[in-house]
């Protein structure tokens, strides 16, 4: 005969080992989302790293590209275009009745200048020197060709420049050159002051600038 408390038993202990296993599955399929879950975190994180990666790739290669076109078109801006300046001054015709100023220049660039206006005059003890009336003060010297010598004069009164020479008088020259380059894109410009020394006889630059809007006359 089957003994009631081993019936009892069985029936008692047998929904425990069902709930228990209903248990088990729901802490696994909640064990594998949370796990899935991760994965899913962790593989978000990476593409939003990945994708803050390719954005500091895009920015660096774009900031690379810019200074890449800043230094090329500063060497094209060195490279191709003249450079006019002044060489040498000094005087001429001394010991006649229109001593005159030489101001010696050239386009020491590799290229040629075009619509080149060059101007020079003289100060003598601040006040400019008026030279003959056939005379111009400045003028339109067009086409210069690299490392070709130019003059341009600047004549003065006998006595003005005997005050000079013995160091009476104080004597500035002013020099303007204005220019393109055969881009004609841009202005050009120069301006050099230069001041004569009687004991050395010789004209020192004093003073200038290359920036167009700006003067030292």
């Amino acid at each position: 005969m089957d003994d009631p408390e081993n019936e009892a038993h069985q029936r008692t202990t047998e929904p425990l080992h069902s709930i228990s296993s209903a248990e088990r599955r729901d802490r696994e399929i909640i064990s594998s989302e949370r796990s899935l879950v991760a994965r899913m975190g962790q593989a978000l994180r990476l593409a939003d790293f990945m994708a803050i990666l390719m954005v500091l790739a895009t920015f660096f290669s774009a900031y690379a590209t810019w200074r890449t076109a800043l230094v090329t078109s500063s060497i094209f801006a060195v490279v191709d275009r003249p450079f006019l300046g002044v060489q040498q001054i000094t005087f001429e015709g001394t010991d006649t009745q229109q001593p005159a100023i030489v101001v010696n220049f050239r386009n020491f660039g590799n290229i040629h200048a075009i619509d080149s206006i060059v101007g020079a005059y003289a100060l003598v003890d601040g006040k400019m020197v008026k030279g003959p009336a056939d005379t111009l003060s400045e003028m339109d010297a067009g086409i210069l060709s690299p490392n070709v010598p130019h003059t341009f004069y600047v004549f003065m009164p006998p006595d003005l420049y005997q005050a000079v020479a013995v160091g009476k008088s104080s004597l500035q020259v002013h020099v303007r050159m204005l220019y393109k380059g055969p881009a004609h894109a841009q202005q050009l410009c120069y301006f050099e002051r230069f001041v004569y020394d009687f004991r050395v006889k010789v004209f020192q630059a004093s003073g200038g600038d290359d920036r167009c809007g700006t003067d030292v006359f």
